[in-house]
């Protein structure tokens, strides 16, 4: 070391933990950060049926229609529970929609939801296969 870094040294101290130890921890984290992204993208692939609302569309003051798409291998049944929502985020209808087998991955369906009281919105609970 030179002057300047005995120093540099003698007032701010010297290093916590050596070179080796530094690039052995930071190696550590990457090894780790790598396997936690790779167990996330595995549960998320291994999911068996994922759904999402497309739109949903006032019919009249006690009524919503909800169009969603449900995907999941082909061939196989789902079943869906969509809920219609007020104002106040509170649940004023319901339904579970059967979902056939399908030749296709990603299938789209419409349900109308009678609903007791004006709904604002709709949100699919869950979808599992059956």
């Amino acid at each position: 070391m030179n002057a300047a870094s005995d120093r540099r040294a003698d007032r701010y101290g010297g290093p916590l933990v050596g070179r080796r130890t530094s690039r052995a921890l930071i190696g550590l984290a990457a090894a780790v950060f790598l396997a936690v992204v790779i167990f996330v993208g595995v549960q998320a692939g291994s999911t068996p049926v994922r759904s999402e609302v497309l739109a949903y569309k006032h019919v009249g003051h006690d009524a919503i229609a909800v169009d969603f798409r449900v995907t999941m291998k082909p061939g196989r049944e789902a079943t869906c529970s969509i809920q219609a929502l007020n104002a106040g985020r509170a649940q004023v209808g319901f339904v579970e929609e059967e979902i056939p087998a399908q030749k296709t991955r990603m299938s789209d369906h419409h349900v109308e939801i009678s609903t007791q009281g004006e709904a604002v919105s709709a949100e699919i609970v869950r979808c599992s296969i059956r």
